[in-house]
């Protein structure tokens, strides 16, 4: 039998999924209306269920003083206390929005002072109080205190500075090591690391060393080779978040780069290889992948710039990183972060009008949103250069939530019914063997595989052709003899697998319990466990312990 499973695998399971590369899944971009003001290096968060946009620069590199919210079908235009062109934008536990700094003048000059406060529910702005330097290209992450710790500058000094969670901002240290748009990540005992790979003067650090809030800098072998990536604006710093807080997991999934043996003042990141690193307080390491990340999208000739950092969905463990490639495409490089190796699926758009290289957001429903950002052409020595002077306002949704991954369910749905029906055919034809051999009262001593009558595997294929073309008739025989329809029988083994996995596995998460057991939402998976066994999956382990 081992053999017909071979053939039936090689036939069955679609080739690229065979394949030593990642699968590229092709998607539909959907256009959205239009910001109300074209924009570049503006912040863009969902906060209280509206992807929201922040300053920016405009038309003729002007920074711009607004702000937009996406609600009912349109953008809405706000006013801003004060302009913030790759300024600070860092989301706070009280559901509120800090910003700070920024390009003090037109055209990316110099650095600014002012801070505000977004209240989404009010769609209102506060300015309070100014930072203890002026800066522009910071980050900023929140403590359990409520303090709020910055780093990061641009053509000025940098160090270390803190908000106390009411008006002030005050130095707390120097650093060794400057950083522009810096990642800042949070460790489980309230300290934490800076690092990233583009000093405040556009210059690549492919440094070892990572700043630390308390303590000195750390030497972290791993980056001698692999370094973040850099990128053209600030993004909220809690996006590559894959921890839980409340469990004191402070874990981040970075999208990094080779850059060992090269030469310090080549800024060209075209081309070079990509991986994910896991930081888990002061541990390093390589997320492993099915395959490695993709450099080229629809050909070989079309090199994918990726430009945004890992963007996690906590909820779906996945996390995104968002690219594009000179003929406007769209790519969105998916990571399933908790499988082990984690599956990349490379998502790709038509070319779109007027996408550039936008601003990212996540929306509450898994999607991306796509917001302004700049067109592009390519320079002398291959590098890209950002038309600043003329921002976009397009925007689009690239549907990687839910609405994709159902429909790869359903996709991948035939398959699995066709080898669950095989499977069933195949253990019934051993049965009627088995029947007529007992019969007979002849007595045949187990063959080995290699010489399984040739007549049999003729027979199955015969039965399993016959029961293809005649498909009703396997739900109708489900019905009669097990009184449930056919999704019931097949949720019934996917209900045992689920048990099998919590008794051999006590720590597994429920979430890769309803994810390995092929469950397409954790809804779906409580609902048939609860009518399968009476007990939800939680009381049920504790019963079985």
């Amino acid at each position: 039998m081992r053999r017909i499973w071979h053939i039936l695998l090689l036939v069955l399971i679609p080739q690229a999924s065979l394949a030593d590369d990642c699968p590229r899944v092709k998607i539909r971009a959907e256009r959205l209306p239009d910001l109300n003001i074209p924009r570049n290096s503006h912040s863009a968060v969902c906060i209280n269920g509206e992807v929201t946009v922040f300053g920016g620069h405009t038309t003729n590199f002007i920074p711009t003083q607004t702000a937009e919210y996406f609600k009912d079908g349109e953008w809405h235009l706000m006013q801003m206390a004060y302009p913030h062109d790759n300024g600070l934008c860092v989301v706070l536990r009280s559901g509120k929005v800090l910003l700070g700094g920024g390009h003090e003048e037109p055209m990316g000059v110099g650095r600014s002072f002012p801070v505000e406060e977004y209240d989404p529910e009010a769609h209102t702005f506060r300015g309070f109080s100014i930072l203890s330097m002026k800066r522009t290209f910071a980050s900023g992450a929140e403590l359990d205190s409520g303090r709020v710790v910055v780093a990061g500058n641009w053509y000025g000094d940098d160090g270390i500075e803190m908000f106390d969670g009411d008006r002030s901002f005050s130095p707390v240290k120097d650093v060794c090591k400057a950083h522009a748009v810096p990642y800042l990540l949070r460790t489980s005992d309230d300290n934490v690391l800076i690092l990233g790979n583009e000093s405040p003067y556009h210059k690549p650090l492919c440094s070892d060393s990572v700043e630390r809030l308390k303590g000195g800098p750390l030497r972290i072998p791993l980056l001698k080779k692999w370094q973040p990536l850099t990128f053209e604006a600030p993004f909220c710093n809690g996006v590559s978040f894959i921890g839980d807080e409340s469990k004191g997991d402070y874990t981040y999934l970075i999208n990094v780069q080779d850059w060992s043996g090269s030469n310090p003042r080549d800024w060209n990141y075209l081309g070079r290889e990509m991986a994910f690193m896991l930081v888990c307080d002061t541990t390093f390491t390589i997320l492993p992948t099915t395959c490695p990340v993709p450099l080229t999208g629809v050909s070989p000739s079309d090199s994918i710039l990726y430009y945004s950092p890992l963007i996690a969905d906590r909820k779906a463990h996945r996390g995104y990183v968002h690219g594009s490639d000179l003929q406007g495409r769209s790519y969105v490089l998916c990571v399933e972060y908790d499988k082990t190796p984690a599956p990349l699926t490379l998502y790709y758009t038509d070319p779109l009008p007027d996408a550039g290289f936008p601003m990212i957001a996540l929306t509450d429903d898994g999607d991306l949103m796509m917001m302004g950002g700049y067109n592009y052409n390519k320079s002398n020595g291959g590098q890209l250069d950002n038309d600043n002077f003329s921002p976009l306002a397009t925007v689009y949704l690239l549907p990687v939530g839910q609405r994709v991954q159902q429909k790869e369910a359903a996709a991948a749905w035939p398959w699995i019914v066709l080898i669950a029906v095989l499977a069933a055919v195949a253990a019934a034809l051993v049965l009627m063997r088995r029947k007529r051999m007992a019969a007979s009262e002849t007595v045949i001593a187990d063959a080995p595989e290699e010489m399984e009558p040739t007549n049999d595997n003729e027979e199955l294929m015969r039965s399993i052709c016959q029961l293809m073309e005649q498909g009703n008739i396997i739900s109708a025989c489900i019905n009669s003899q097990l009184g449930c329809s056919f999704s019931q029988f097949i949720g019934k083994y996917r209900v045992e697998h689920a048990k099998r996995l919590m008794r051999q596995h006590p720590d597994m998460k429920v979430a890769v319990v309803w994810m390995q057991s092929g469950f397409t939402t954790e809804s779906s998976f409580f609902r048939a466990f609860k009518a399968i066994t009476g007990m939800t999956p939680s009381d049920w382990k504790a019963k079985n312990d």
